[in-house]
């Protein structure tokens, strides 16, 4: 790859983080934050600056585990939903 390419990716990864703070949703606001971060990673990971490849595994790590944590609260909840609906009589799952 070019140079110039990694430095569009690093802009991309900054804008995106730099985004992120106006994001009000946690998920998007995780979700962003990861994308920008692993931009950035493969950045500064292409240009060996080791702070900005630490700095950025570890966020990218970090909201990682949030979202494989909210996936996993999102799926408990719709089996729980699920699990009400089908225990409910059947007068009121017609409902």
């Amino acid at each position: 790859m070019t140079p110039i390419l990694f430095d569009i990716i690093s802009w991309i990864g900054l804008t995106i983080c730099i985004g992120a703070f106006f994001i009000k949703d946690v998920f998007w606001l995780r979700l962003a934050t990861l994308v920008g971060c692993l931009l950035l990673f493969i950045y500064y990971s292409h240009i060996s600056i080791i702070q900005g490849v630490i700095s950025n595994l570890l966020v990218l790590l970090i909201n990682a585990y949030y979202l494989l944590h909210f996936a996993k609260a999102r799926r408990q909840q719709m089996n729980m939903s699920q699990t009400v609906t089908e225990n409910r009589p059947l007068s009121a799952q017609a409902e």
